[in-house]
Parts: structure tokens; C-alpha cells; sequence
């Protein structure tokens, strides 16, 4: 069973080191001091447990509710502000992925009509695999009592820049983050193939 565990705010959430973005005032920001209670129910003949939100109305966290559904016609700076309001706003880990993911790959589409943004498409990335890594149920679930991670966008997305800059071992230690999610093993093999090649190539 899923961990279940609600955060005030990203900032609160152990092990990611995310210091918040300035000029945010939580309390200005619709469901800031909402709390969740736990909801126990039987589906498919399991026990199962969620958060119940805005005072067990909605799953859905302040944090979740904040973000756009379609983000392909908002203005680059209401996303990135859009963005810093809902990782203010209390919610679970995987509401905070899920924001993050949604943005950074909006943001990933547009890096070639708007160059500028893919300094802070890189920033969203490593804050994304931050929170994964130190919140791994954000990204997983149980079939059949068998763990499986959900794809996480941001590891390939990364790799791909890195590759594209020529910073092989940069790429290469996404890649190795990765494996430990189930993800992009064809990527990682493929890199350690390379760093093989340019080694011997260097000489000894």
C-alpha cells in the first residue's frame, strides 16, 4: 500500500531541497491551510486508502487543483508562477511530481521558439528527480503485488540535453538514476557503450 502522507507545502517534503520560489505568499493562495484526512475503501476486492481534500470533498489536493489541464496556450511567465503557487499549496509528493512534470515538458516543448527557457527546464528536471529519489512512491504502484514505476519524463528529456552538449558522463549519471526506476535501461547501456569507446580512444 501506498504511503499516504500530505505536505504544507514542497519545502516540507524531507530530502528534496527545494527552498521555495520568493515573492509567494501562501497565505494569499486559494486551500494554503487546507489538511487531508485519511479515506479507507475496498476496490477490487483490496483494502485501499487516499487523502481526502477541502474537507473530504475532493482527492484532488489544493496543490493538483492549481495546475491548468492544458498548458499548451498559457504564457511562459503565468506557467512558471502557476507553478511556484501550487508547490507552495499543500499537497502529496506525487501532486508536486505531476506539477513539475506537466510544466517542465511544456516548457521542454518550447525550448526551441523560446531559447531562455531551458535553463529553468534543467532546474525543473533535477528538482523533479530530487523529489522522486527522496519520495519514491510518488512515481510507483502495486499490480499484483509487484512494485512498477511510472515513466518519469524528466529522465530522458535530461539525458537527450546532455547528449546533445556532448557532457557524456552528465548523461550518463541520469541514465544511472534512472535504472533505479525501471527506466531507460536501453539509454544507460548505450552511454556506457560510448564511455567505453571514448576512453580507449583517449589512451591510457
Amino acid at each position: 500500500m501506498r504511503n499516504l502522507k500530505g505536505y504544507r507545502r514542497l519545502a516540507d517534503v524531507p530530502g528534496v531541497g527545494y527552498s521555495g520560489t520568493p515573492g509567494i505568499t501562501r497565505v494569499r493562495l486559494p486551500g494554503h491551510d487546507s489538511t487531508p484526512r485519511v479515506e479507507t475503501f475496498d476496490f477490487d476486492g483490496r483494502r485501499q486508502q487516499s487523502l481526502r481534500w477541502s474537507g473530504g470533498t475532493t482527492s484532488a489536493s489544493p496543490a493538483s487543483q492549481h495546475m491548468d489541464s492544458d498548458l499548451k496556450g498559457v504564457p511562459t511567465p503565468k506557467l512558471l508562477q502557476d507553478l511556484a503557487e501550487a508547490l507552495e499549496l499543500p499537497g502529496e509528493p506525487q501532486d508536486y511530481h505531476f506539477a513539475i512534470q506537466s510544466t517542465s515538458q511544456e516548457l521542454w516543448r518550447r525550448r526551441r521558439d523560446e531559447p531562455p527557457v531551458l535553463e529553468e527546464t534543467e532546474r525543473l528536471f533535477w528538482l523533479d528527480i530530487r523529489l522522486i529519489e527522496a519520495c519514491p512512491d510518488a512515481v510507483a504502484d502495486e499490480y499484483n503485488d509487484e512494485r512498477r514505476f511510472y515513466e518519469v519524463r524528466a529522465f530522458r528529456s535530461l539525458i537527450l540535453l546532455y547528449q546533445a552538449e556532448g557532457a557524456i558522463l552528465e548523461a550518463l549519471d541520469v541514465a544511472r538514476r534512472a535504472g533505479r526506476f525501471d527506466q531507460q535501461q536501453p539509454l544507460l547501456e548505450d552511454l556506457e557503450r560510448r564511455l567505453v569507446v571514448l576512453r580507449a580512444e583517449d589512451g591510457p
